[in-house]
């Protein structure tokens, strides 16, 4: 008696024998920088202004070129602010915030980067009163590694 395998089960094998053969044999895709940079700046509004400072943690990743589609270089950005934190300039309380963001940019020198974020009071309840401010990059890099070489990041209000 022959015993027959499903088609299902032998594509699934194909497909995981060709994810593996990718990420272990193939060239990578991408080389990350990653720096951190001081991050300040007061978001004006109510109930009350905040200052908001810490550290944002950016990472660069050069997006390799394909010469069949003859796009220009880019990096992928992603932007952490974990690390930042305000506190309220009437009350003195505490804000979090827990953002991250990733941005596909063309490759630059130098590039100007904005990315509005929310921020809420550190109690139990206090996604429910977040907030949004804007924070803003000055970031330059090394256009042959894709690496950043460089930045000054400013929190201000945002204006939507």
């Amino acid at each position: 008696m022959k015993m027959h395998r499903p088609v299902l089960a032998r594509a699934a094998l194909s497909l995981l024998v060709a994810m593996l053969g990718g990420l272990l044999g193939g060239p990578s895709a991408r080389a990350d920088s990653s720096v951190a940079i001081a991050i300040s700046g007061t978001v004006d509004g109510t109930p009350e202004s905040v200052y908001v400072s810490g550290l944002a943690q950016i990472t660069s990743s050069l997006v390799k070129t394909d010469p069949k589609f003859n796009h220009p270089p880019r990096v992928i950005l992603s932007i952490d602010l974990h690390n930042v934190t305000g506190k309220g300039l009437s009350t003195g309380a505490t804000y979090v915030t827990k953002a991250q963001d990733e941005l596909l940019r063309p490759l630059a020198p130098s590039d100007l980067v904005a990315i509005a974020f929310p921020f809420y009071p550190n109690t139990a309840v206090g996604f429910r009163s977040a907030r949004a401010g804007l924070a803003s990059f000055n970031l330059s890099f090394d256009v042959t590694t894709g690496n950043i070489t460089g930045g000054t990041a400013t929190v201000s209000t945002p204006s939507f």
